[in-house]
């Protein structure tokens, strides 16, 4: 039997924001916080543990879209030092809000593809539920772009909310978060 008084476990998955890069959460991830706040944890801050992964996508060919390049092997570990860096930058804007409120939290990143690390790390993790954004993209957008959140909801072995984003935060092109 589940010991009652113990914090509820929230995962959430953040990513940054395809206008302006890291260290800049996404506008879905954004409103997907800030309904988690407002809706779930309200004044409970006692009452919750909140878990941020971020899963960092490398690159094809760890170049971030140079024609060439002559690399040595510290090039490559400087470029993965890099991206690790942008990653826990990310990240601090999620630990930082949560500390300010009194919650406790984790957060880490992986590598990989998001739709399957995120399933994964709920399976490794166990939270009580998955909280994740959604750009709110139509039926013809979605069979282009695909999903990480309808993904999820079909395959994570946890309940999943997902939180679309507001209709006045969408940005020209509803691909763009």
């Amino acid at each position: 039997m589940a010991d009652s008084s113990a914090p509820t476990r929230v995962m959430m998955a953040v990513n940054e924001s395809s206008l302006k890069g890291y260290p800049h959460p996404s506008i879905s991830c954004r409103s997907a916080f800030d309904w988690m706040l407002s809706k779930l944890v309200r004044s409970n801050t006692d009452g919750f543990h909140l878990l941020f992964l971020h899963v960092q996508v490398p690159d094809e060919d760890g170049f971030d879209d140079m024609d060439s390049i002559y690399a040595s092997p510290t090039d490559f570990q400087s470029m993965k030092q890099r991206d690790r860096i942008r990653g826990i930058h990310l990240l601090e804007y999620f630990v930082n809000e949560c500390h300010r409120l009194g919650i406790k939290c984790e957060a880490w990143t992986k590598q990989g593809d998001p739709k399957e690390v995120i399933c994964h790390e709920v399976k490794r993790v166990q939270p009580d539920l998955l909280v994740v954004g959604s750009r709110g993209l139509g039926p013809f957008q979605r069979v282009f772009v695909g999903t990480v959140s309808e993904f999820c909801v079909k395959h994570a072995e946890c309940p999943v909310i997902t939180i679309k984003r507001k209709a006045n935060e969408a940005p020209q092109d509803p691909i763009d978060d």
